[in-house]
Order: C-alpha cells, then sequence, then structure tokens
C-alpha cells in the first residue's frame, strides 16, 4: 500500500545524509547562484506597494519535506482572532489537480482538487477568509480587498516578490536541515545563511540546536512549537472518540505528507499498536490504495481502525471507508509569538490601535 515517490526517497535520503549524494553537489552549487540571482533579482522588484495591503506574516521554511506549518498558521489565525483581528490565510494551492491561474477564495462548495488539501484543511479548521494562488501577492491583494486586518501565508519564504512583513522558518526539530546541502544534493531551498534575514525560527518537537549551529541566527529568535493531539475525529463527522481510547489497539495509520514517520510515532507514544502506511506528500487518494487493509465488499480495516492525518482527511471523506478516523492537532508554542508579532507590527505602523492596517481604508 505505500507508495513513496522517487522525489520522496530522495528526501528521505537527504535526512540519512547518504554518502552517495556528494555525486549531485556541482547541481547544489549551481542552484546556489540562480537562488542568489533570484532574490537579488525580485528583492528589487517589489509587484505591490506594501502600504496599501494588510501586513502578512510568512510560515515557511528553507527546507523540502513536512516542518509543521500548518499548525503554527491556524495558531496564528486563532491568536490574532483572539485580539480582534480579522485573519486571513493565503497559499499556493499545492495539490490542486488542476492549473490555479488566479486567486480562488475558497467556500463551503471547494474541493481538494480544486485548492489544494492544506489550504482546503485549513480553511475546514478554521473558517476564516482562504485564498488561494501561484501568485502570493495576488492572494494577499484580494484578502485585502475583503477586509482582513492581517494575512498569514502558508509557505512562500521563497516567494521573494510578495512583500512580507514578518518571516517566521519552521524546522522539524528531529530532521532540522540534514545533510547541509542546497538542493539537489540536499534538502536546502536557501542557505542557512538565509536564518539571519528571518524574524523567528520555530522547532517543532524539540528544542533548538546551539546557537553556534546558525550562525546566521541569534537565540532571541528561537521558539519551541509542540503539537498536541486531540481527540480522534470520525472521518465522516459523525463522532468523537477519546485518545485514551487508541490504547493496545492494532490500527492502519494513512500519511501522506513530508514526515510520515512523526505521525506514526505519535500514535505509538498514544499506545497504539500501528502498522503504517506511508505516501507521498499531497497524495491524491482513490479506493485502490486501501485494497491491501479493507475488505472489498464492505469497506472495513478488517476489524482495526483506520487513523489518518487531518490533512489525509480532506481528500479521503469521498471514499468509502468503514472505522476511518482521523487525529487533528494543535500548536503549542514555547512563548506568545502572535504578541511579539502584534509587538512589532504596531511599532513599525503597520497596524493602527483598531486592528486596521495602515494607511488603507477598508471596504
Amino acid at each position: 500500500m505505500s507508495r513513496l515517490s522517487l522525489a520522496d526517497r530522495l528526501v528521505n535520503a537527504w535526512y540519512a545524509k547518504s554518502v552517495w549524494l556528494w555525486l549531485l553537489a556541482p547541481l547544489s552549487w549551481l542552484f546556489a547562484l540562480v537562488v542568489w540571482i533570484r532574490h537579488r533579482w525580485l528583492d528589487e522588484r517589489k509587484a505591490l506597494d506594501a502600504a496599501q495591503l494588510a501586513p502578512v506574516v510568512v510560515v515557511g521554511n528553507i527546507t523540502v519535506g513536512g516542518a509543521g506549518k500548518s499548525p503554527l498558521v491556524a495558531y496564528l489565525v486563532r491568536a490574532f482572532e483572539d485580539q480582534g483581528l480579522r485573519a486571513g490565510v493565503v497559499s499556493r494551492g499545492y495539490g490542486a489537480l488542476s492549473p490555479i491561474d488566479q486567486p480562488i477564495v475558497l467556500t463551503d462548495k471547494s474541493t481538494a482538487g480544486e485548492v489544494g488539501d492544506e489550504p482546503l484543511m485549513l480553511y475546514q479548521q478554521l473558517g476564516c477568509p482562504v485564498c488561494v494562488c501561484p501568485k502570493r501577492s495576488d492572494a494577499v491583494a484580494r484578502l485585502t480587498e475583503l477586509g482582513c486586518d492581517i494575512v498569514i501565508s502558508d509557505d512562500g519564504l521563497q516567494h521573494y516578490a510578495m512583500q512580507r512583513d514578518i518571516e517566521i522558518c519552521v524546522f522539524d526539530a528531529q530532521r532540522l536541515w540534514g545533510n547541509g546541502w542546497l538542493l539537489p544534493a540536499g534538502p536546502l531551498r536557501e542557505p542557512l545563511s538565509r536564518l539571519g534575514q528571518v524574524d523567528f525560527i520555530v522547532f517543532n518537537g524539540g528544542d533548538a540546536p546551539s546557537p553556534e549551529t546558525l550562525l546566521a541566527a541569534k537565540p532571541e529568535q528561537f521558539l519551541r512549537m509542540d503539537l498536541a493531539p486531540q481527540d480522534l475525529q470520525a472521518l465522516d463527522g459523525s463522532v468523537t472518540l477519546a485518545l485514551e481510547q487508541l490504547k493496545g489497539k492494532s490500527i492502519s495509520a494513512i500519511a501522506g505528507i513530508g514526515h510520515p514517520v512523526r505521525f506514526f510515532n505519535s500514535l505509538e507514544a498514544l499506545g497504539a499498536k500501528v502498522t503504517p502506511y506511508p505516501f507521498g506528500d499531497h497524495h491524491s487518494y482513490h479506493l485502490d490504495d486501501f485494497a491491501p487493509i479493507i475488505e472489498p465488499v464492505t469497506g472495513a480495516a478488517a476489524g482495526r481502525m483506520i487513523v489518518m492525518t487531518e490533512k489525509d482527511a480532506v481528500k479521503c471523506r469521498n471514499i468509502s471507508l468503514d472505522n476511518a478516523w482521523y487525529l487533528p492537532v494543535s500548536a503549542q508554542l514555547s512563548d506568545n509569538l502572535a504578541h511579539k508579532i502584534l509587538a512589532r507590527l504596531y511599532a513599525a505602523g503597520r497596524l493602527t490601535p483598531n486592528g486596521s492596517p495602515a494607511n488603507m481604508s477598508k471596504e
């Protein structure tokens, strides 16, 4: 049932620090030159006037593979809303099956195939405005028109043409930056020196490494994030199951995310006996993906629970699965990141005391 693509296997090699990756070193040097040129060129040609748009907080990473950005985005949306701000989310729309060529604002009728799995998950979680577009600056402009006071970009650290006020880089604390090489010999999309330009660095699932390891960063930028599992939710939304019910149970665990092992480990930590089924990130599910574990007539998992991530759930609700559940998580931060961000935006004049973006009249 496991279907890892060649790209996913390459990601695993980066974090396992496989020796053969040195063969790709010349391509990494070329990639480093492209990154430098692209950054310089686009940084000097911002497509939009930041003063006319809602302030933007980018939650991204400089590595390939899942780091835990979406739970942090959800945390920020809720925290900003608690302060009376109308928050919105922009995303490129990874995982959409059809090309997206203009801003699309999600509705209750949106599907993962149309807008991508993570944007749909965030929309269903939060109920806030979510807009997808490959040109994220256009999505920011659309949410500004809709009256958002502040916009969070889910990914987009390398989308240099998009204006931004705050940058947050997220790392998986277990894998960090793998072998430390740039693509394609390693997982880095940008060199570690890029961390000297971001505002905050969040380590998902562990403490920050020693400051000497990150020469370009400062310890006061570091925060720890832990993902706390919530009660299981039935795939059809009909019922909730307490986490204690997982203890001692044999389950089939499904994960089509950047680092599936983290999900499987979290289920084992809750006492479940896990049979893991990893898929590639943003995998588009079909019934035959589940053929090895379900009975062909009833759709039951041979007496086992099927447990998946919330990101997978948004793509599996239309598949006939019995005894299928997803595990929601919530981000817990070592410090009040939202408060730190708002303090900077107010100090910079990007938010006015009534919460509105400065120099901008709301419709």
